[in-house]
């Protein structure tokens, strides 16, 4: 049976007509938004929110009990075999990710300016348009998302990792979709609206360099710390629940703060705090190595064991350092 819509759904037609303004045409995308969005959506209070949430969670357990009702250990194989891993550039990164960058998750690339994290990203872009043969994304028609807060994007920096990987830039202009972010709420907005896109033009791959910068300049100081927490909880959860209802990849950069240490001297943490911290599925740290070689440390994920490896940034991609 393919995806019910939101037809079948027992709500007055208003509701659906603004569910379907805010990009909600399938039961399953009910599940992208928060009870506190659906309430700002429909101009309802919680309980009746939390009512339609409710009943379209049941419909979908009666009419797809293989996706949305009791799962056995063989159905969660087959929602696991339907994870998509997409080549990062470099082998070793590859092999402590358990095959590349993860779909039905948020990856965090955290580190020090320099350390590679935007080239990391964008070597993904590459990447993406490669066949799923080659470890690729690319299947025809799809589209990559890039919310650019750092204002960094360069077509000229991406170039040489296309003449790398024998893709057209071609590809990139009909392909890549730029968004750039002039503040929180702008960045919010963008994020808000990428569930219809995410269908329309089928988004493999979501990048957000960075997921912090805007929050922290415009949320700066104690008193504001709890909306700068919220805006950011709210930015990471609403791509994490894209990504597992629509299976694609998301990569968000973070920036780190120096932390004074009495034994180690000063070292460095990703911004954020918990709540970024649980709420992203696997967590990395970039650090400099030497010259143009870098370390990348899994920090936390809700799957993969501790373990660091080296790469080398080029102006062609990350790669590995033997090559």
């Amino acid at each position: 049976m393919s995806e019910p819509t939101l037809d079948i759904l027992d709500i007055n037609e208003e509701f659906k007509k603004r569910l379907r303004k805010a990009g909600a045409f399938y039961l399953k995308d009910l599940f992208v938004f928060t009870v506190s969005d659906l309430m700002d959506i429909l101009e309802v209070d919680d309980e009746t929110a939390t009512r339609i949430q409710y009943k379209a969670s049941e419909l979908l357990e009666e009419l797809l009990p293989e996706k949305y009702g009791s799962l056995s250990l063989k159905d969660l194989e087959k929602i696991e075999k339907k994870k998509t891993f997409l080549h990062t550039g470099s082998k070793n990164l590859d092999k402590i990710l358990g095959g590349g960058w993860a779909s039905m998750e948020v990856t965090e690339l955290a580190g020090e300016f320099g350390t590679g994290k935007t080239q990391t990203c964008y070597t993904a872009i590459a990447t993406a348009l490669l066949p799923p043969e080659e470890k690729g994304l690319n299947t025809g028609k799809i589209h990559i998302m890039l919310i650019d807060s750092e204002n960094v994007y360069s077509k000229k920096r991406l170039e040489p990792i296309f003449k790398r990987f024998g893709i057209k830039l071609k590809e990139l202009e009909e392909k890549l979709i730029v968004r750039k972010p002039k503040h929180t709420a702008d960045q919010i907005r963008i994020i808000k609206s990428l569930l219809p896109e995410v269908r329309e033009k089928n988004i493999r791959l979501i990048i957000v360099d960075s997921l912090t910068k805007h929050p922290r300049a415009d949320f700066s100081g104690r008193k504001v710390l709890y909306s700068r927490q919220r805006a950011i909880i709210w930015m990471v959860e609403r791509l994490r629940r894209i990504a597992l209802i629509y299976n694609l990849v998301v990569l968000v950069t973070n920036q780190v703060v120096g932390v004074p240490d009495p034994f180690k001297g000063t070292t460095v943490r990703p911004v954020g705090g918990h709540v970024l911290a649980h709420n992203v599925d696997t967590r990395l740290l970039f650090r400099n190595h030497r010259e143009n070689i870098k370390s990348v440390k899994i920090l936390d994920s809700s799957w993969l064991p501790p373990a660091e490896t080296l790469i080398k940034v080029t102006n062609s991609g990350i790669t590995d350092p033997e090559e």
